[in-house]
């Protein structure tokens, strides 16, 4: 009987996470090409920026935030999103929450999947 409901409980789980995982690689496909004004400007490390500093530094490289309780590709200029995940706020750990919250600014396209992948897994 506990046999049964472990092997039930597990085919239930992989079939959750499959199918959270389907649902998120056609997104990630979309992201195969970054813009091509982006793609000319010189690479620098990654950082973190609290949504203050964001209005007041220039436009580049993508910015992971949140939308609607979703983990986003936001506009870096706008904050609006240009691609919502169905990866939901409140399953990942606080110090994650308010990170995205606050928004994660990276300049690479490579930072920007890692990250996203992170969030997947």
């Amino acid at each position: 009987m506990v046999k049964r409901f472990a092997v039930t409980g597990g085919a239930i789980l992989a079939a959750i996470v499959l199918g959270a995982a389907l649902a998120v690689v056609p997104r990630i496909d979309s992201l195969a090409a970054p813009p091509q004004h982006l793609v000319e400007k010189e690479e620098q490390p990654p950082e973190s920026l609290p949504s203050s500093q964001e209005a007041s530094s220039p436009s580049a490289g993508y910015l992971l935030g949140a939308y609607n309780g979703r983990v986003s590709v936001l506009s870096p200029d706008t904050r609006e999103p240009e691609m919502i995940f169905d990866i939901f706020l409140r399953t990942l750990p606080e110090p994650d929450q308010q990170l995205l919250r606050e928004g994660i600014r990276v300049e690479t396209y490579e930072e920007l999947t890692r990250l996203i992948e992170d969030y997947i897994s």
